[in-house]
């Protein structure tokens, strides 16, 4: 049977056909709407337009599937956090960076936030599993390291790391989970909603900025001192 790895390179390859790309497409849209469990290999090939046997041969699976195509925008994420983590920024670039990687990806990939709630509540300890892969306890101890710099600078508040990091994910990627009620709620349309997510990322990592600044900090931030 095909690894995890292996399939990713595949998929990635110039030969990756159109049928595959249908089969993605549309396991990607019954996954979020009918979660893991819920979603049968005949499900995604009827609504593919192809069949169980092609959706085996492409993914050898439905978990593989499922792997690829969590991976695919998780990794993504990931990888400009960690790059951002390790960069030699100010630790308010860092946060406006931070959140602005959270929007640039969601953008792109808007329905990974339901994605993954689905999953949380049908299918909780598959996703527990794959993102420990991921090690985020590794970007959580960097974060940690930053923070207790930047406290002994005196350039922020002391506050809870846990508490400050559920507040960036959450402020990060709230706005695209609530799509359809913000844009009922406020009369937009589809293009006005973009532009106000465009810009939202901005106020959010401001707000969490002013959050946590100290006024030493404050000046810092404008080079008085």
């Amino acid at each position: 049977m095909q690894s995890n790895k292996c399939l990713k390179y595949m998929i990635k390859d110039d030969s990756y056909t159109e049928v595959q790309r249908k089969i993605v497409e549309a396991a990607r849209k019954l996954f979020v709407k009918k979660g893991f469990k819920g979603t049968t290999v005949r499900d995604i090939a009827t609504l593919s337009g192809t069949n169980v046997a092609m959706v085996n041969y492409y993914f050898r699976s439905k978990e593989k599937l499922f792997d690829y195509i969590f991976e695919e925008a998780f990794s993504i994420l990931m990888k400009r956090i960690f790059s951002i983590m390790d960069a030699d920024l100010s630790f308010f670039d860092l946060i406006r960076k931070w959140v602005s990687s959270y929007y640039d990806t969601l953008l792109k990939y808007p329905d990974l936030p339901i994605f993954v709630l689905t999953e949380l509540a049908q299918n909780p300890d598959k996703l527990s599993e794959t993102f420990k892969l991921k090690n985020p306890y590794q970007l959580y101890a960097k974060l940690a390291v930053r923070i207790n710099e930047e406290e002994k600078k005196g350039t922020i508040r002391t506050f809870s790391l846990s508490n400050f990091f559920l507040n960036v994910i959450s402020l990060s990627v709230f706005p695209f989970i609530a799509k359809p009620m913000v844009i009922q709620f406020l009369n937009l349309s589809e293009k006005e909603y973009l532009e106000l997510l465009d810009n939202h990322g901005q106020f959010v990592a401001d707000f969490i900025i002013k959050a946590i600044r100290t006024n030493d900090g404050e000046q810092s931030q404008t080079g008085i001192v």
